[in-house]
């Protein structure tokens, strides 16, 4: 039987095999063998409890007012915790997950520095060994984690917290003897020691390193890592095989009674091992201190500045838990990189993306976290300097990897514009209009070898048909807006001649655009155009990026949003990846990014029941998903792809929410203010507060009432004159506008 181990994360294949064990005792039976009855009995009731166990752990989310109901999940799920320092990725069963993909940097880690692959925990009593691996329950703080054990009246919670501004974890193991009797108990941890860089660094290589025991302390160091594990027991046994070291420690539990023994692992990303022991030192008595500073860090970044509420609590949770997100993927790689910046992913892209960033920021900005979008714009145009193309991947250990995608640049500009908007910060602008004049100067000299006004090279879409003299649909469709911020740029910085120029080509680009993407047979967007001028259909999801930009005249916008809604959504998971006709894609999975960017595209064209669909279905990724960890977003769905907190998955969501739901709109030249939200009829009310534009306050809140009309208010801080309501809204709304004292 253990040789026939029946695990399997999908249901129905369990429930197949139990059909097949149906049909076998019929066979039993019918040749009249107790011993095959028997045998068919013992291969059901394992396969019944495989069903019923199979790993399955009860994971519950908690984060002072998100209160997401508990769910069976399978134990392989993989969680993050993070600091800017340090950050660990394991599993909800209180193991790691196996470490065979070198680009999958999960386990612990000092970034651009792995530190551990895993730790094991066990119990032994009486010479009987228990693993503290199959946790039956997994509750989720975002700024730490319970796993809970239980076994023969012992009770044992696994609190893990990583500290928020220093490379430090702590692991806690609070004991809870039930029973009426003295127990003496080993604790033993295997630490999986993995010191070397990740495989992304390009300045960084693999290096030997040294494991010993001081000070009754495990070190492990070498000339690019170091670690320090410990606390103020004295093990009594201390084994080192390989990379693997082994620490028991004795516990004695009287009856009825509960301890503690906490476990502080320091890290070190240069190597400096007598820092790392110092820092241990001084860290060691402070968990109460660093505990109390994590969670109020998390409590007032997530639930205060932006706020949002609205009658329906799933997607209320689904905000609360994008702005974590952000948190949880705040990452310092000093001395490597010079500033903090938001990770792409993890842990497939625990680095610094241009094109992964630039599609988020305008959440992030919308959101409040206005700081760290100038820090990661700033990062990203020192880098552009070096060839005059923004970058697409930053390395771990801070050195450009590739500025092949060319759809960044433009991105880049319009991200500056964006930030702009909502800042007004003049110093940020005039040091990067310079050089975002340069880059578009750039890309239609060298770029755009045909001269057609579109340029080629890798976009977004790096699919294996798709070659580098190729002109791709998301770099043709974010040259649009790329000239209408450098218009707007001109113009605050008193250039109107710079201004009207770049205005007049952004119009002449767009009536163009329209022209030539659009295929008529098709009734949705070319793809792409080959180097002969062939157009590419292909039916990528990039057909929603000419709506997303703007760059779409009213007529085939319109279209196309009804083409996409038709043909490229299912009901189940939302917009597809591809389009294909002959296939059916009702069950087929897609990116989170897919439906964010699809819905706020639904909310600007007046299609509000379409974007609300499919702001619902991205919320279905966080909470609902049986193969990942509540809170979380996604790569994609329902499967996990690569990362499990994917940046443009909760940073498109968080426009979606604020600027496509709430129809929040900055104007980037005269701070005009456009308020047009939609009101889709399962939606009863919304509210929005602490949304900071400029150094001024905006709140708005709407609510149906008996008779179906709209009641909407907005306040504001600034002056009145600056928020501007359509006719249309007035027309089907009670609007009250008023001043925030």
């Amino acid at each position: 039987l253990e040789s026939k181990n029946i695990v399997c994360s999908d249901k129905s294949v369990c429930l197949f095999s139990i059909f097949l064990w149906e049909k076998y005792i019929f066979a039993c039976i019918k040749i009249s063998t107790m011993r095959h009855i028997n045998i068919w009995a013992i291969c059901l009731l394992y396969t019944f409890s495989t069903l019923i166990g199979n790993g399955q752990v009860c994971q519950t989310l908690n984060f002072k007012s998100i209160s997401v109901p508990s769910k069976q999940t399978m134990g392989e799920t993989t969680f993050l915790l993070s600091g800017k320092k340090m950050y660990e990725v394991g599993c909800i069963n209180g193991t790691f997950p196996v470490d065979t993909d070198w680009q999958m940097e999960r386990g612990i880690w000092c970034q651009p520095i792995k530190l551990l692959s895993s730790i094991d925990y066990s119990i032994i009593e009486n010479e009987t060994e228990w693993k503290l691996s199959d946790a039956c329950e997994f509750a989720y703080r975002f700024y730490e984690t319970d796993f809970m054990f239980e076994k023969e009246d012992l009770r044992i919670i696994r609190t893990d917290m990583v500290a928020e501004t220093q490379p430090a974890m702590f692991s806690v193991l609070t004991f809870k003897n039930e029973s009426n009797k003295m127990r003496t108990l080993k604790l033993r941890l295997s630490f999986h020691i993995d010191l070397r860089p990740s495989k992304r660094c390009a300045s960084l290589k693999d290096f030997p390193f040294n494991v010993y025991i001081k000070d009754e302390m495990l070190v492990a160091h070498g000339s690019h890592g170091a670690l320090a594990i410990g606390n103020t027991y004295k093990p009594i046994t201390f084994v080192l095989q390989d990379s693997v070291a082994v620490m028991e420690y004795e516990l004695s539990l009287s009856e009825k009674s509960k301890s503690a023994f906490p476990i502080l692992i320091v890290g070190d990303n240069l190597g400096n091992v007598d820092k790392t022991l110092f820092l241990h030192r001084e860290l060691l008595s402070q968990y109460v201190q660093e505990r109390k500073s994590k969670k109020d860090y998390y409590e007032q970044s997530v639930l205060g500045g932006t706020t949002f509420e609205c009658s329906d609590s799933n997607l209320t949770n689904a905000f609360y838990s994008a702005k974590a997100n952000v948190l949880l993927n705040l990452a310092d790689h000093s001395p490597y990189m010079k500033q903090t910046f938001i990770r792409a992913g993890t842990p497939y892209y625990s680095r610094l993306f241009g094109t992964d960033f630039c599609f988020s920021v305008r959440g992030l900005l919308a959101s409040g976290f206005h700081a760290l979008s100038r820090d990661v714009l700033l990062a990203i145009a020192d880098y552009a300097r070096e060839h005059l193309r923004a970058p697409h991947e930053i390395s771990g250990d801070g050195i450009l990897l590739g500025w092949d995608h060319i759809q960044v640049s433009p991105q880049f500009i319009t991200a500056c514009n964006d930030y702009y908007a909502w800042t007004s910060d003049r110093t940020f602008l005039m040091t990067v209009y310079p050089l975002c004049c340069s880059l578009i100067s750039d890309i239609f000299s060298k770029a755009d070898k045909d001269k057609d006004g579109f340029i080629e090279g890798h976009g977004l879409m790096e699919e294996s048909e798709f070659r580098e003299d190729w002109e791709e649909l998301s770099a043709s469709s974010y040259i649009y807006p790329a000239l209408k911020s450098l218009s707007d740029m001109a113009k605050i910085m008193g250039d109107s001649q710079i201004s009207e120029k770049y205005r007049k080509i952004a119009d002449d680009y767009s009536t163009d655009f329209n022209r030539v993407w659009w295929n008529k047979e098709e009734n949705i967007w070319n793809c792409a155009f080959s180097a002969s001028n062939e157009g590419m259909p292909y039916h990528f999801w990039s057909v929603i990026f000419p709506q997303k930009s703007g760059v779409a005249n009213v007529e085939y916008g319109i279209k196309a949003m009804k083409r996409i809604e038709h043909d490229w959504v299912n009901d189940q998971w939302g917009m597809v990846g591809r389009f294909r006709p002959e296939a059916d894609q009702e069950n087929e999975g897609v990116g989170i990014v897919h439906n964010n960017l699809c819905a706020t595209a639904a909310f600007d064209y007046g299609l509000p029941e379409f974007g609300w669909k499919l702001l619902n279905l991205t919320s279905k990724s966080v909470f609902d998903l049986n193969n990942s960890c509540l809170g979380l977003f996604p790569e994609c769905q329902p499967g996990l792809c690569t990362n499990i907190s994917q940046l443009w998955s909760y940073g498109t969501f968080l426009e979606t929410i604020l600027q496509g739901l709430a129809g929040i709109e900055v104007n980037a030249v005269d701070g005009f203010i456009d308020i047009e939200p939609a009101f889709p009829e399962d939606l009863e009310y919304l509210s929005v507060n602490g949304i900071r534009v400029n150094d001024e306050n905006l709140s708005l809140y709407w609510t149906r009432k008996r008779d179906g009309k709209i009641f909407l208010s907005i306040r504001y801080s600034g002056n009145l004159k600056e928020i501007h309501v359509s006719e249309q809204i007035e027309d089907a709304c009670q609007v009250e506008i008023s001043q925030i004292e």
